[in-house]
């Protein structure tokens, strides 16, 4: 296991967490090193590619490699199928089933918060349209940003 690994095993199986939890395609945490630092990213994608960068250096990382890492969250939502998730970029609506938003939107907060700094962590989540999917994107003390495509739209403060 690198060091690089062993310093971030925590962040990373939190990232396959919130992912395998929620649902989501793509779960990508920057993790906030510090004034002056460049930020550490830990990548996951649909399918179990995972990717972690630091200092410029990408390197995959083996799933097995985290065997008995604990994740830092462990956020109760359940997977939203494609299908149940709606959106229009023209008007900002998005459509879901009652509080699924709010829990997957909460559990990429709880992802960021939970590395603390001005860490950042986006999911990106399928839709009924292939082409439009929906990505979601916090920071501790700043509203929770959802885009699709080019349009981007800010949930109200203290939401969710």
């Amino acid at each position: 296991m690198s060091q690089a690994l062993g310093r971030h095993a925590v962040a990373l199986m939190s990232v396959r967490e919130v992912a395998a939890r929620a649902g989501a395609q793509r779960v990508v945490l920057l993790l906030d090193e510090g004034e002056g630092s460049e930020a550490t990213m830990v990548e996951w994608a649909e399918g179990g590619t995972f990717e972690l960068t630091e200092a410029g250096v990408t390197e995959p990382v083996d799933p097995a490699a985290l065997a008995g890492v604990v994740p830092a969250v462990t956020p109760d939502v359940r997977p939203l199928p494609p299908t149940a998730l709606t959106v229009d970029p023209d008007t900002g609506e998005l459509a879901a089933p009652i509080g699924a938003l709010a829990a997957i939107a909460a559990a990429v907060m709880a992802l960021a918060g939970a590395f603390g700094g001005r860490s950042v962590a986006t999911a990106e989540f399928a839709t009924r349209d292939p082409e439009r999917p929906l990505a979601i994107a916090a920071r501790r003390g700043e509203p929770i940003v959802a885009q699709v495509g080019t349009q981007a739209f800010a949930f109200p403060d203290g939401w969710p």
